[in-house]
């Protein structure tokens, strides 16, 4: 049994939650941010016209397929940013072809890898729409439309702040204070900065604190870095990867 600090945005990381206590582990929830998806309208016949859509995240994915009523148009393909949002997709019950889904074969799984191959490397003529959450980058969107794609942007859901309960702040004070690991999973830069400014973390900044941070991405695990976390360990997105790490106990 392994100790589990989940960061991820609610709903989303209670999936997880349940997921890992399943497999035995103790798990404490300390998210951050809340996802609110945003009344639409029904998109069937706007998607059913795209030549792809392009899902930034698991939660634009689990936004998309609700939007859709769970039933993917025929025509479209589905852009993904890696396997965490496959997993999603998959969870959602909407049936998309194997043949209409691509994402990046490997890490790092980010926009800049989504440029580099399948459709949105040569996108010219190609209508692309880009759903995701209110206040995305738009920087690898620009590069979109340099390279000639038409890219309309839709924003499915706002990110909204929220505070740890009390219970879980101070489990992962007890926690700190003990010598048995405790795996720490980041899926967002913010995340990690609000977590090291708890009180309750302040034995993080200690080189002997038995935190293990699971980072997704390297720009993730810098900013860990900085706010004081010590031992970082890069893992791929998705459930399994880390129910990998946190069992193979490996530490990079």
């Amino acid at each position: 049994m392994a100790r589990v600090v989940l960061t991820q945005p609610l709903p989303r990381v209670e999936a997880l939650e349940r997921a890992l206590a399943r497999r035995g582990h103790a798990v404490t929830r300390l998210a951050f941010t809340r996802i609110q998806a945003r009344p639409t309208i029904e998109l069937s016949a706007q998607v059913a016209e795209i030549d792809w859509v392009v899902a930034v995240s698991p939660a634009a994915v689990e936004a998309l397929a609700s939007a859709l009523n769970h039933v993917w148009p025929p025509g479209p393909g589905l852009a993904l940013v890696g396997p965490g949002s496959l997993l999603a997709l998959e969870q959602t019950g909407m049936r998309v072809s194997a043949d209409r889904i691509t994402f990046p074969a490997a890490a790092p799984f980010d926009a800049g890898a989504m440029l580099a191959a399948g459709p949105l490397a040569m996108p010219a003529g190609r209508r692309l729409l880009v759903v995701r959450g209110e206040g995305g980058r738009d920087d690898w969107i620009d590069v979109l439309r340099a390279r000639g794609a038409q890219v309309e942007v839709l924003s499915l859901y706002d990110r909204q702040r929220v505070v740890p309960e009390p219970e879980a702040r101070a489990r992962l004070g007890q926690w700190l204070a003990e010598s048995a690991p405790v795996y720490c999973v980041l899926t967002q830069s913010s995340a990690a900065i609000a977590l090291a400014a708890l009180p309750e973390a302040e034995r993080l900044r200690e080189p002997a604190n038995p935190l293990i941070a699971l980072a997704i991405h390297a720009r993730i695990a810098e900013v860990a870095r900085t706010a004081g976390f010590h031992r970082i360990q890069l893992i791929d997105p998705g459930e399994n990867a880390i129910a990998a790490a946190i069992e193979c106990g490996s530490v990079s």
